[in-house]
């Protein structure tokens, strides 16, 4: 009696309490609790295993994920009960730990409620075998009670309505029963403890009696779920439904809705692990919940549009509901473009993928961008519906086969709708006082004498200021507005209330270009009327090459030119795309049916292959190595597609143009020869061109950027025309003489004003316009006895526009390039990205010539730029190739 009396002390058959904590932990008991203690021992231990576990489980509990897999047995997981009790003893850890073992590759899956009840029905059978056995001296004295009731022992066992967590915070929620799918023996322990549910001993365990065997129970149909209640941790419950590949044999079925982006970052556990398969409330944060994405479609919103497919030949067509209510209505419709109705097609900017508006699509909530919802809204009608046609909505962005189908029927689009509606956008910077001036200009009368007054009247003033912003928006720089007016048979321009045509932004624009001296005299920067743009251009830059201007005139080279697939990518470069592949497939619409055969808008391919397929066709078709001179390599700039140098970037907008452009300089270096070149590998990377040898760079001068000002041409003046002196110390002065007249000429490319085509007299204006515009910026900087004599020469040029015709004839055209002179002596003119050493040579079938840096070891060359080379513009080293006196060599370029 006493030995028993001492193991109740001792705390070896407190059960419940520790027998679940072990359960939990899956921690044995140290060796230290094999060996007898003493009375006070064993209290201080009791005492001190009962405050370790208060401060472990001190805390409000906290909800656990039933989708993590990062669950493992040392991880209990934070409990609070109301009074804790020390380890069970080794012989019945031994015993939890075998059952454990032998049930740990069972496929059921069980609640914590009835883990917790498999726990205290194993330590009452054990009581019961010990008993039997007569292992125990005194088992009544461990037999438990009724419920509620307690032992007079100090050291009793608890009954099952005292050991629960601590609610008294929560929702004073009853347990729900564990349904199994099926019967059998009971279901391995967790990997890990998961949040503890309140749970109650069974009368047949509390009375120390064995439970009656669990019968097998048929399965329930697979759509009823498991129902678990567990305690309130103020955490959003969700329904939850798995999916049976996701179910293993034999598991309970447990609703789960499509996983969102939240959920997402939780579902990395195994199809076996248990807390992924048993449905737990999941904390989400409020407002995260996502819809499902999974779905194709262009666009994302409250319920996800789908679009059906489209036949051959069939677009899609919104129709604009009548305006009953400030949300826009809208339906699809696909319609045929061999017999379409009556439509418009928008013209507009993407604008804000970000910023957007919804609308209402066939009953779902659609996102679409402001600049679109400005444009339907501008074109609803009060009492009938509208159809429309617009990218964003009528193709599926998502599906790059349709974008690919879609975008060769373009030019049918916009050439088959009733009109084209521009929509420039809402109201803002008095666009509305600037639309009205334009109206004015575009009337009948002189618009000559309507602009200056416009100018001088502080009255119309402020209107002139709002047309730079007005021709400075978006619209005017997309690269798919070129096509989609040059398709257009008829054009409404929209901007916020305004509804104006087409031929009165094209008329005012023509008027902005006839009077630009005017507007150059009168606009300023800086003369307290006129502020900075918004950008780099003056004001009258603005007004004369923005708005209408902007848009090249390409029907005269569709027209007139037999391959004008070159000429049209150099005339759209500027303009903007936001896929770097739309620099061709936004293009597509103007060329030639036979042109726009060879290229399929294809989404697929790399960038790499859709630039390389173009200098490919080019070269094949042209048999002209012109394409490779628009690789424009400065300034500097990166580019991920890792293309050849001989290959333009497209994607890239340079400030400067190559010298081959079609009507810029009308140059012919290589004569009427034809390209003799070939690709060496299937992948295009290198290219072997025929090539005249004209020697090498000896000195460069100091590259002008493409940003400048007047006065950083005057400086690069300065520093070209000594280097030029330095070379020429042991020449006589009639070599000098024609080798400064050699420099002006290179200075403006050839482009020598007729008035003044003498070499002599180009050299008077050049140097005299130079040394005025140094004078009057610079008076600071000597001026040289030379040009002291040009400065005061007479060269009829009025002082006031010598700014304006220095920019144009020399400026411009020294942007991006810099001086050379060869180890011949030749001067030239040419990319800021040359060095020494760059070879010079002239290309059969090419109107420049170029220049070549060797690259490596095996004889390959990098392509570095066009270059201007005095005398050799016009084919004389074609020539003298003929003649026997130059050589011609092959260069694999890379």
């Amino acid at each position: 009696m006493a030995d028993s009396r001492s193991d109740y002390r001792d705390g070896r058959f407190e059960a419940p309490r520790q027998y679940l904590a072990l359960s939990r932990t899956g921690h044995a008991s140290s060796s230290e609790d094999e060996r007898p203690r003493s009375r006070y021992e064993s209290r201080r231990t009791r005492t001190r295993a009962t405050r370790s576990h208060q401060q472990a489980f001190e805390g409000p509990p906290r909800a656990r994920s039933p989708l993590s897999s990062e669950e493992s047995d040392d991880d209990p997981g934070p409990r609070r009960f109301k009074s804790q009790r020390p380890l069970s003893p080794p012989r019945t850890v031994r015993r939890h730990e075998e059952v454990r073992e032998v049930r740990r590759d069972s496929r059921w899956e069980e609640d914590d409620d009835e883990i917790d009840r498999q726990s205290l029905h194993l330590y009452h059978r054990e009581r019961e075998r010990d008993r039997r056995s007569g292992r125990e001296k005194n088992p009544e004295r461990a037999v438990v009670k009724d419920r509620g009731t307690r032992r007079k022992n100090p050291s009793h066992v608890e009954s099952s309505d005292e050991l629960h967590l601590d609610e008294s915070d929560e929702d004073p929620e009853p347990a729900r029963d564990f349904r199994f799918v099926d019967g059998g023996p009971p279901p391995p322990f967790p990997s890990s403890a998961s949040e503890h549910s309140r749970f109650e001993t069974p009368p047949e365990l509390d009375r120390g009696l064995a439970p009656p065997e669990r019968t097998n129970r048929p399965p329930p149909a697979p759509s009823a779920p498991i129902e678990i209640r567990r305690r309130s941790t103020n955490v959003r419950e969700l329904p939850y439904r798995s999916s049976p590949l996701s179910r293993s044999p034999g598991m309970a079925e447990v609703p789960k809705p499509s996983p969102s982006k939240h959920e997402a970052q939780l579902l990395t556990g195994s199809p076996g692990n248990f807390s992924q398969r048993v449905g737990t409330p999941l904390e989400m944060p409020p407002g995260s919940w996502q819809p499902s994405s999974s779905h194709r479609g262009s666009v994302v919103g409250d319920r996800q549009h789908q679009y059906r497919p489209l036949d051959e030949s069939f677009i899609r067509l919104i129709r604009i509901l009548p305006e009953r209510k400030t949300m826009l209505r809208c339906e699809l419709v696909h319609v045929s473009l061999r017999k379409p109705p009556r439509y418009v097609a928008i013209s507009y900017a993407w604008g804000d993928a970000g910023d957007t508006r919804k609308i209402e699509l066939e009953g779902s909530l659609v996102p679409i961008s402001v600049s679109l919802h400005g444009a339907l809204t501008a074109l609803r009608q009060k009492s009938e519906s509208v159809m429309v046609w617009a990218d964003a909505l009528s193709i599926d962005q998502s599906n790059d086969d349709e974008k690919t189908q879609q975008i060769q029927l373009m030019p049918s689009i916009f050439a088959s709708a009733d009109s084209v509606a521009v929509w420039l956008g809402p109201e803002k910077d008095d666009s509305t006082q600037a639309i009205g001036l334009l109206c004015d200009l575009a009337s009948h009368g002189s618009p000559g004498l309507k602009l200056a007054d416009a100018v001088s009247s502080s009255a119309t003033r402020r209107a002139l200021q709002a047309v730079v912003p007005l021709f400075q928006r978006d619209y005017w720089k997309r690269l798919w507005v070129v096509q989609e007016i040059f398709n257009a048979k008829d054009i409404t321009v929209y901007c916020g209330p305004t509804k104006v045509s087409w031929d009165v932004y094209q008329d005012a624009s023509m008027t902005f270009r006839s009077e630009r001296h005017l507007l150059e005299r009168h606009i300023r920067v800086g003369n307290g009327r006129y502020g900075p743009t918004t950008d780099q251009f003056t004001y009258p830059q603005v007004l004369v090459s923005g708005g209408p201007a902007s848009l090249p005139n390409l029907r005269p080279i569709v027209e007139h030119t037999e391959e004008p697939l070159l000429e049209i990518l150099r005339a759209c470069r500027r303009k903007l795309a936001s896929d770097p592949k739309d620099k061709l497939f936004g293009v597509l619409g103007i060329l030639p049916q036979k042109v726009r055969n060879e290229f399929r808008a294809d989404y697929s391919l790399s960038l790499k292959e859709i630039y390389t397929e173009i200098v490919d066709y080019i070269l094949k078709t042209t048999e002209k190595l012109d394409v490779i001179c628009d690789a424009i390599h400065f300034p500097v700039h990166t580019s991920s597609a890792n293309l050849p140098s001989f290959v333009p970037d497209w994607s890239h907008i340079p400030q400067s143009a190559s010298m081959s452009h079609w009507d810029a300089y009308g140059f012919r270096a290589s004569g009427d020869t034809r390209a003799i070149c070939r690709f060496l590998d299937d992948r295009l990377n290198k290219l072997e061109i025929s090539a005249i040898d004209l020697g090498t760079v000896k000195v460069r001068g100091s590259a002008v950027g493409t940003l400048c000002t007047c006065d950083d041409f005057i400086l690069a003046f300065l520093q070209w025309r000594a280097l030029l002196l330095q070379t020429m110390e042991h020449e006589s002065d009639k070599g000098k003489i024609a080798a400064e007249q050699h420099f002006a000429k290179a200075l403006c490319l050839g482009q020598v004003l007729p008035q003044w085509e003498r070499p002599k007299e180009w050299l008077a204006v050049c140097y005299h316009l130079f040394a005025s515009m140094l004078q009057t910026n610079l008076p600071y900087v000597p001026l040289d006895q030379d040009l002291l004599r040009f400065l005061d020469m007479d060269v009829d040029i009025p002082h006031s526009e010598h700014e304006v015709f220095l920019d144009k004839n020399f400026g411009s055209r020294m942007m991006g390039r810099c001086f050379f002179r060869t180890e011949e002596g030749r001067i030239g003119m040419g990319s800021g990205f040359m060095a020494p050493d760059d070879v010079v040579v002239v290309p059969l079938g090419c109107s420049t010539p170029i220049l070549l840096r060797e690259t490596g070891t095996r004889g390959e060359y990098r392509f570095v730029g066009d270059v201007y080379i005095h005398g050799y513009m016009e084919g004389k080293a074609v020539h003298k190739w003929r003649n026997g006196d130059a050589e011609l060599k092959k260069y694999v370029l890379v």
